[in-house]
């Protein structure tokens, strides 16, 4: 099937990967979704997104056919990119990238298991002096330490007046 969707002049058939095709679109639409403001895009967000940031939701079986679609990439386009903060509120302060490669639930787990509340977002936590986070237990030594450093490196971070968007930094579907 490779050969055959290869381009003619590269010894295919120039036949169309469909499947590829579909992923690339549906990516679009959820870049769309992210950054744009319009009346589809209320209509999901009210639908589907009115608690919750991207990442914490999933597909459930009454959804439409359009939304699982969305959420059958949405793992794979949201690895590609990260959020770049506005106003933080549709962002998702453990789960989504925004502050290095990686969500900071990856970058501080020991962390994020002992968070109280773990779907948050940016501006929940940051709106307000003190942080607006809170743990199930007394932070050990080694704890401690990493909390240090992650509220160093909060303290570098402004709140706007903003949307949050999505800012996509990796090339894929054929370079579009």
């Amino acid at each position: 099937w490779n050969i055959i969707c290869r381009p003619k002049d590269q010894g295919g058939l120039g036949i169309e990967d469909l499947e590829t095709k579909n992923r690339c679109l549906l990516s679009k639409w959820l870049f769309k979704l992210l950054n744009e403001e319009g009346v589809w895009q209320e209509l999901l967000h009210n639908k589907y997104l009115p608690s919750k940031t991207l990442s914490q939701v999933s597909a459930k079986p009454t959804d439409s056919p359009f939304w699982k679609g969305l959420m059958k990439v949405k793992d794979d386009f949201l690895k590609r990119g990260s959020f770049k903060i506005g106003d933080g509120k549709n962002t998702s302060f453990w789960e989504d990238k925004w502050l290095g490669n990686a969500p900071l639930s990856q970058q501080y787990p020991s962390l994020f298991n002992i968070a109280e509340r773990k779907h948050v977002s940016v501006a929940h936590v940051l709106e307000n002096n003190p942080l607006q986070i809170s743990f199930i237990r007394i932070l050990t030594p080694n704890k401690w330490v990493l909390w240090l450093e992650l509220v160093e490196r909060l303290m570098h971070v402004r709140l706007s007046n903003e949307n949050d968007s999505f800012v996509h930094y990796k090339k894929s579907c054929h370079g579009r």
